[in-house]
């Protein structure tokens, strides 16, 4: 396993690409050079460590002559211009250029005080200073009446905090920019954000970190003062300096040895810390996603990959899986690969999983998984939607989702799971609806699987008597309509759609009140939502020609003015889907084929029974919408 000190190498390793998140090494050549944001980045990194002991920032020290002295009085100061020559190439250029920053910052000074600030106060200041002088000295002065108004601060936290005061309910955005620039030079620095932190845990300033750069979550009451300061400010406006800066201290807070969760000295990486602590850095990516990439783009990436390369890798994989079925073997493995792993990491997890699916017995380890059959389907539906939302190449997500379909489809067939559905005898309503179940709860697997049980499940979700038994059994209105809701959801996963018969809209043609008034009264018990009635079929016709928006035709065959068959020819003109139920007396061969020369959708022969009509009914509604037509 990955030990204490191959975590420091990763820490140094991410120092070595990613320093402070600051921008590359700036070459200064004027004083001006120095008061860019990269010149100020430069000297953050050259300096940190003076900064951190004395809580000051990059823009302090360049508007103050008393810091200024400060650092130049320290042991350290040649061995620092030393470092930094040696960074610009420029070697003994620096010290007279430091010496004239020095001078200009002093003459500056003493030519114009910085005035005291107020939160009341320094937008308006702020705004005086700039217009009253060139863009750069009206900028340098602003940051100097700011460098006197931080003295009063002995910590980052204090300094923050002053500064946090000033951008109260502030707009402006040119008084905003050097307040933004201050908080995120505190934030850049590791002792600057332990301080804003009070010294919080690891995990705890973690997630104060990336709750502020991601937005997705609320900072606790418990937070520290500044962090609520902070949150409240980028909620509010844009700071992009402080904004960047968070990201810089969450990459530097990922390069630490610290750890996410807890663990006891003689555990520090055994299986169950490992598959905590990769849980864990699994969460922190995912609320740093953005769409395709992270907050703070390939350098978070980075970060993210290194820390998870000391957790998973061909060596860590098969103790972090120890113990599991292999059902909970794949969920990590699945979740590992959504992780922002390095190449190695990726490959890693990448073979372990392929190496399953590749396996001899995989069907009958997976099928073991589980005891009851609908816990094998609804498990091995799971399993094909890993690979269908995994970090797979299309083809190979195809083929091993396709093995999911192919062992489950086997299973169903085996188990004789779909026979009550596709006897001869109806089945049980009871039986059907927990089927529906199952399918709403998204059991069955794309593909083969899907399709038997939509094909079978469609036929008998449409049966007079399951009908009666789900939908008619409803007490009233509303609970009907929710069930019908309910039904067209579950059998929706599948692909099947649902009749709802009381959306249905029917005419009744036929020229005997008798008969009629039967065929109305059936449709009506059955549940058909609304009917119209026509005495003969130029009647009929003329209830078509004026609104036909009908879902189903019922009509005799004998009628005066215009028969049956006129009627049939007459809708098959202008629709040809439309259902259409021919009743008739003459159920001969003869009369039945010409009945199908004008493509009637089925015939039903008098005298018939209510349960003959409803078969029927249901029978030319659903040859319209099944599955496959």
């Amino acid at each position: 396993m990955a030990s204490d000190q191959s975590i420091e190498d990763g820490r140094d390793s991410g120092r070595d690409v990613d320093t402070d998140g600051g921008s590359d090494a700036v070459v200064c050549r004027t004083p001006e050079d120095f008061y860019t944001p990269q010149g100020r980045d430069s000297i953050g990194r050259h300096c940190q460590r003076y900064f951190d002991e004395n809580a000051l920032t990059p823009t302090e020290l360049l508007h103050s002559p008393r810091h200024q002295q400060s650092l130049s009085n320290i042991p350290t100061f040649v061995a620092i211009l030393q470092q930094a020559e040696r960074a610009m190439d420029r070697k003994g250029a620096l010290t007279a250029l430091v010496n004239e920053v020095a001078r200009v910052t002093r003459e500056r000074l003493k030519d114009a005080q910085p005035p005291d600030l107020t939160p009341a106060s320094y937008a308006a200041t702020a705004e005086r200073l700039i217009a009253a002088r060139d863009a750069f000295t009206g900028r340098f002065m602003v940051d100097a009446a700011l460098t006197t108004h931080l003295y009063q601060g002995r910590s980052f936290a204090e300094k923050a905090r002053l500064l946090l005061e000033l951008a109260d309910g502030l707009e402006d955005a040119d008084a905003l920019a050097p307040l933004d620039r201050l908080l995120g030079e505190i934030l850049r620095s590791d002792t600057g954000t332990a301080s804003c932190s009070l010294d919080a845990p690891f995990v705890d300033r973690v997630d104060m970190i990336v709750s502020l750069i991601a937005g997705d979550k609320p900072l606790s009451d418990e937070a520290p003062p500044v962090f609520k300061g902070l949150e409240t400010l980028v909620r509010r406006t844009a700071m992009p300096v402080l904004s960047d800066s968070l990201i810089v201290a969450l990459r530097r807070e990922l390069s630490k040895p610290d750890r996410f969760t807890i663990t006891s000295a003689g555990d520090l990486f055994g299986v169950e810390a490992v598959q905590r602590e990769i849980m864990a850095l699994s969460q922190v990516s995912q609320r740093l996603r953005t769409g395709e990439g992270y907050f703070g783009g390939a350098r978070t990436e980075a970060a993210l990959q290194r820390r998870s390369a000391l957790l998973v890798n061909e060596d860590t994989l098969p103790e972090i899986t120890k113990g599991r079925t292999l059902m909970q073997k794949l969920r990590i493995l699945f979740v590992l690969q959504r992780m922002p792993l390095s190449p190695s990491a990726e490959r890693a997890v990448n073979g372990y999983l392929t190496q399953f699916f590749d396996g001899r017995d995989f069907a009958g380890r997976l099928l073991d998984c589980w005891k009851e059959k609908t816990e094998k389907l609804k498990g091995l539906s799971e399993v094909q939607k890993l690979v269908l939302d995994s970090a797979f190449a299309e083809e190979a997500r195809d083929h091993m989702a396709g093995q999911i379909d192919e062992i489950q489809n086997a299973f169903i067939r085996t188990q004789r799971l779909l026979s009550p559905l596709q006897g001869k005898d109806e089945p049980n309503p009871d039986t059907v609806l927990e089927m529906v179940r199952l399918a709403g709860d998204g059991a069955f697997c794309r593909g083969k699987s899907r399709a038997a049980v939509a094909k079978a499940l469609y036929r008998q979700v449409h049966r007079p008597r399951f009908v009666r038994s789900f939908l008619l059994g409803a007490t009233g209105g509303k609970e009907r309509s929710a069930r019908a809701s309910w039904m067209r959801g579950a059998l929706g996963v599948i692909g099947v759609p649902f009749i709802d018969l009381g959306a249905i809209r029917v005419l009744v043609v036929d020229d005997e009140d008798g008969p009629r008034h039967f065929v109305e009264s059936v449709l009506r018990d059955l549940g058909i939502g609304h009917i119209d009635t026509a005495s003969d079929g130029q009647e009929a016709l003329l209830r078509l020609a004026g609104d036909g928006a009908y879902d189903l035709i019922v009509c005799d065959w004998m009628m005066p003015k215009a028969s049956g068959l006129d009627v049939l020819r007459r809708v098959r003109e202008v629709r040809r889907d439309l259902p259409f139920l021919m009743v008739t007396a003459l159920a001969t061969l003869k009369a039945v084929e010409r009945a199908l020369a004008h493509n009637v959708s089925a015939y039903i022969a008098k005298p018939f029974t209510p349960e003959q009509l409803e078969e029927k009914v249901f029978l030319v509604l659903t040859q319209k919408s099944a599955p496959g037509a």
